[in-house]
């Protein structure tokens, strides 16, 4: 019975090896430690996976492998405090639906978490069907929309061939 339950702990801690150990020493120097996720509806990205998707509506490779750097992460994590992101309220969607909306309107999310602040903000096109962001949160969604426009790797994705109604 004692090899047994020995093999069965070894069992488990092989399966966690992967899952890393959570400490409250600081993070190591130069290295910024936050999570950024957004997602536009057609395009999202997240620094936990490391990966920016666009829809392509075609056969064409619709992932890229992108990490931000520390300098990237640093000017994201500021603008989130310099304009207050982490006190903005979660949900800036019309409601109801303005009636002139088109009927294809993008859905958006940004979610920045950096030490012990957090928040993840949604919000939708406005009833013209401008994609621009609200004001509350345009400030930091336009510096990661840049910031991600800015990279090789997504230049270097070919156009999306999605039909935008």
């Amino acid at each position: 019975m004692r090899i047994v339950a020995v093999a069965a702990a070894s069992l488990l801690l092989a399966a966690c090896s992967h899952i890393p150990f959570v400490s409250k020493a600081p993070p190591p120097a130069g290295k910024v430690v936050g999570i950024v996720e957004y997602d536009t509806g057609l395009a999202r990205f997240s620094t936990v996976t490391g990966v920016y998707h666009q829809d392509m509506c075609s056969k064409a490779e619709p992932d890229a492998r992108v990490h931000l750097s520390d300098k990237e992460m640093k000017a994201i994590l500021a603008q989130a405090d310099k304009s207050g992101f982490y006190q903005v309220k979660p949900d800036l969607t019309h409601w109801p639906d303005p009636s002139n909306r088109p009927p294809r309107c993008a859905s958006f999310r940004l979610r920045i978490e950096s030490g012990d602040r957090r928040n993840e903000v949604r919000w939708d096109c406005d009833a013209d069907g401008s994609n621009a962001p609200p004001a509350e949160v345009a400030p930091v969604a336009e510096l990661v929309r840049r910031t991600l426009h800015s990279r090789k790797e997504v230049q270097a994705m070919p156009w999306s061939s999605c039909q935008v109604k």
